[in-house]
């Protein structure tokens, strides 16, 4: 969870307006029919929600601390009526590889990745814009 907030594989969710909607103590009404945009890696690496964005802090996603969390702010599959169906079989899946990864090899990164990533500027997804390159051993 805390890699898909910080590293999420969409930077944004597209969504249709479906009934007019003025956005409260703004002057801005979106009209039936036009385009949002939720920008979900900035909702993700915003500080008023996530403090410190950039620190790696597992203890973010405790069942204690995401109950002090807006909703609609980790949006790595969407939210609401339009959520990613696969999500959970997503989940299990990296967790099922990772163990089965992990247990086999020890993998570290290689000088040739830039530290900290530099995100490529083109694409639908986010990937770093020189690759990750990793040392890959066996376990022993």
């Amino acid at each position: 969870m805390k890699t898909l907030r910080k590293h999420p594989p969409t930077t944004n969710l597209f969504r249709i307006c479906t009934k007019a909607y003025t956005v409260p103590g703004h002057n801005l009404e979106i009209k039936k029919g036009e385009m949002v945009i939720i920008p979900t890696i900035g909702l993700q690496h915003d500080p008023k929600y996530f403090p410190n964005p950039d620190q790696f802090d597992p203890e973010r996603f405790s069942e204690e601390n995401k109950k002090l969390r807006p909703s609609y702010t980790y949006l790595p599959f969407g939210e609401g009526p339009r959520f990613c169906i696969g999500m959970r079989f997503a989940l299990m899946q990296t967790k099922v590889g990772l163990v089965g990864l992990l247990s086999r090899y020890k993998f570290s990164v290689c000088e040739k990745t830039a530290i900290p990533m530099v995100y490529s500027p083109v694409g639908l997804t986010l990937c770093a814009k020189k690759g990750i390159h990793l040392t890959i051993s066996n376990r022993k």
